[in-house]
């Protein structure tokens, strides 16, 4: 069959694990849209991932959308960076996405840890997160690196390939100042990190071995703290701080 020249509909048959991050993403939306949730309810801050141990939430936050242009936002750019599967094969794919999903998180809590010593502490003690951008940007990186020695254009200059990802994240930040900004630095550290071969001892048997431990730690975390399935019962508490994940493309 010529892939190239198929219908876009019958694409997601050549991208098999896209399709599924987008299907899941999607289908995440309508629960959430079905049980009426908000970000307090699902999002990520480090308020509850660090200080009160609610690991779950790293999870449910990044596959989590709230706004349907959020979601349009971040699965476009998930379908405009689908060539990436094709790269390296279904499977491997999936595991470099939980893989950026990780480290996006970890990256993020440390620089948030970081600005508690700042005067910003209150807000980025408190602000709740969603979305699924800090992936996109670490694939967004990842794939730059993979294009180097090109350049792009971008508004009114040009900017080397591997450093487009930055050249977004201040577009991004101009254009909609509610976007969490960490967040999106947080995957494109991971993007590079997984791009410079830091990651190198990280193979198939240690990321099983890992998201074994995650999925586990984010089920016993649930449990302790007292929560119920989100999409079963909604939390009452007010949110603080909001920030939507919102991805330029």
């Amino acid at each position: 069959m010529d892939w190239d020249n198929a219908p876009e509909i019958v694409q997601w048959l050549r991208f098999p694990s896209t399709a599924f991050v987008i299907g899941s993403c999607c289908g995440i939306w309508y629960l959430i849209w079905k049980n009426r949730l908000d970000y307090i309810d699902l999002g990520s801050s480090y308020r509850f991932v660090v200080t009160e141990r609610q690991w779950w939430r790293t999870l449910t936050a990044s596959l989590s959308h709230i706004n349907l242009v959020h979601l349009g936002f971040n699965m476009f750019s998930t379908w405009q960076l689908r060539h990436a599967e094709q790269i390296l094969g279904s499977l491997e794919y999936l595991r470099l996405t939980f893989v950026f999903l990780l480290m996006s998180v970890i990256f993020q809590n440390l620089i948030h840890h970081l600005l508690l010593r700042t005067p910003s502490a209150d807000y980025t003690h408190n602000t709740v997160g969603v979305g699924f951008s800090c992936v996109v940007f670490a694939w967004m990186t990842w794939m730059s690196l993979l294009t180097s020695g090109q350049s792009l254009d971008f508004l009114f200059f040009r900017v080397p390939y591997n450093m487009s990802p930055f050249a977004s994240l201040i577009f991004t930040q101009i254009m909609i100042p509610r976007v969490d900004f960490i967040g999106h630095l947080s995957g494109i550290i991971a993007g590079y990190w997984q791009g410079w071969g830091l990651n190198a001892w990280l193979d198939g048997f240690w990321s099983l071995q890992i998201f074994i431990l995650y999925t586990l730690g984010c089920a016993c975390s649930l449990h302790w703290s007292g929560k119920e399935i989100p999409f079963v019962k909604v939390s009452t508490e007010e949110p603080t701080q909001r920030s939507d994940g919102l991805q330029h493309v």
